[in-house]
């Protein structure tokens, strides 16, 4: 968030804190008035009945010493509406009439005492000035808030200051080379700590990135190498004097060899973040290669394959990432299913790779693409998913599933396609 943004909340929170306590205190004052008037009103009659019990002790004709009560010999002599509040509500002691007449009263042992206190209600003749006060008192208010954040916002300028030179070193380096020995003109405050461990955070990220692209050079000679060698001596075997047996399993073995080195160069490609080739490719001999390179998953298994594929379809991926994608999603479709059926179609430019599996287990579904996720009875590594997902992202293509206890499917969908 920017420094800006963070002041202009702090000027916003500043005035709507004391609007809030502004307003809050002109209805305690108003309840505090209203509270203070009726606890009057209830002290004056109990005062009052205190002397009319003793006059009429005293064998007295009772009369109040205040005009504007009344004393009563008997509820029946209440008014109408004062009976009627009391059917309703028996412990009432506090009525309003409808010609804007107010009451209060008080029991008696014998009889009860009536006061009409509408001339007597100050809170409701002053009210308005009351409220007039208020306003011009929460006008000043506000504006004395606003002078404050103001001055609150100077202080906060020169309290962010470090910060938003932190936040403009972050921002302006440059991609490839993140900031190092930035945290020493810090002061060593907050703001100096924060930088600090910010330093630390990009160290180890920094030294993370350049063990993977070590990792990646390195990878790169050691696989390119035997896959080179044993590419020159697959040739040297495929030109020598074989059985007709031995020329099938040197032919399987070139064509494993060359989807390995496909499948490696497309791997280190998507590590790198280099450019993938995508072009347009026949989508049939590419599923019919990937079912055989991984048939011996099946050799023993009662399953049916059903290629649905026209001889004409194409996708736009490139042949060694769409190599990659079919492999993966074929032996998975393969290792997960004892008897039924793996289809593979090409229909309306998606194509997808189907079977009548048990389905991917609930626990899973919502982190299948994570690396290392497998059910309990798989016995991969739970990498080829994530591998595919990946390289979809890389590549913009739609990858979608659908899973049950009837089998899978998955579906790949190029942007571009033809068929």
């Amino acid at each position: 968030m920017k420094a800006r943004q963070l002041r202009t909340r702090i000027i916003s929170y500043f005035v709507g804190v004391s609007l809030f306590i502004s307003v809050l205190f002109g209805f305690v004052c108003f309840l505090f008035a209203y509270t203070i008037e009726d606890h009057l009103f209830n002290f004056l009659l109990k005062d009052e009945a205190s002397y009319i019990t003793e006059q009429l002790e005293a064998g007295n004709q009772p009369v109040p010493r205040l005009k504007f009560i009344e004393y009563l010999e008997s509820e029946t002599l209440l008014p109408d509406f004062i009976k009627n509040t009391l059917s309703e509500e028996p412990r009432a002691k506090e009525f309003a009439a409808a010609d804007g007449k107010h009451y209060h009263m008080v029991r008696m042992e014998k009889g009860v005492l009536l006061a009409e206190v509408s001339e007597h209600l100050v809170v409701r003749k002053i009210k308005v000035g009351m409220l007039n006060f208020l306003l011009i008192a929460l006008a000043i208010v506000l504006v004395v808030a606003v002078i404050l954040a103001y001055l609150s916002l100077a202080m906060a300028k020169k309290l962010l200051k470090p910060l938003d030179k932190l936040v403009d070193i972050v921002a302006e380096a440059p991609v490839e080379k993140l900031p190092q020995n930035f945290s020493k003109q810090f002061v060593n405050d907050e703001i100096g700590e924060f930088a600090q461990t910010l330093e630390q955070a990009l160290d180890r990220i920094r030294q993370f990135i350049d063990r993977e692209q070590a990792f990646t050079r390195d990878a790169s000679h050691e696989l390119r190498t035997p896959i080179a060698v044993t590419q020159g001596a697959l040739t040297l075997l495929n030109q020598s004097e074989l059985t007709d047996k031995q020329q099938q399993l040197v032919g399987r073995a070139m064509s494993a060899q060359a989807q390995m080195a496909q499948s490696v160069e497309t791997l280190l490609a998507l590590a790198r973040e280099e450019t993938i080739t995508q072009k347009e490719v026949k989508l049939l001999p590419i599923v019919e290669n990937c079912i055989l390179q991984q048939a011996e998953q099946i050799a023993e298994k009662d399953i049916e394959i059903a290629i649905e594929v026209p001889a004409s379809a194409t996708m736009a991926i490139g042949e060694s990432a769409l190599n990659l994608l079919l492999s993966n999603l074929i032996g998975n479709a393969f290792a997960h299913i004892q008897t039924g059926q793996v289809c593979v179609r090409f229909t309306a430019g998606m194509l997808s790779v189907e079977d009548t599996g048990p389905g991917i287990p609930k626990e899973i579904r919502s982190q299948l693409f994570d690396s290392g996720v497998k059910g309990k009875r798989s016995e991969g590594l739970g990498m080829g998913l994530s591998i595919v997902h990946r390289l979809c992202q890389r590549l913009d293509i739609s990858l979608d599933y659908d899973s049950s206890e009837a089998g899978t499917q998955f579906m790949i969908t190029c942007p571009s396609h033809r068929s």
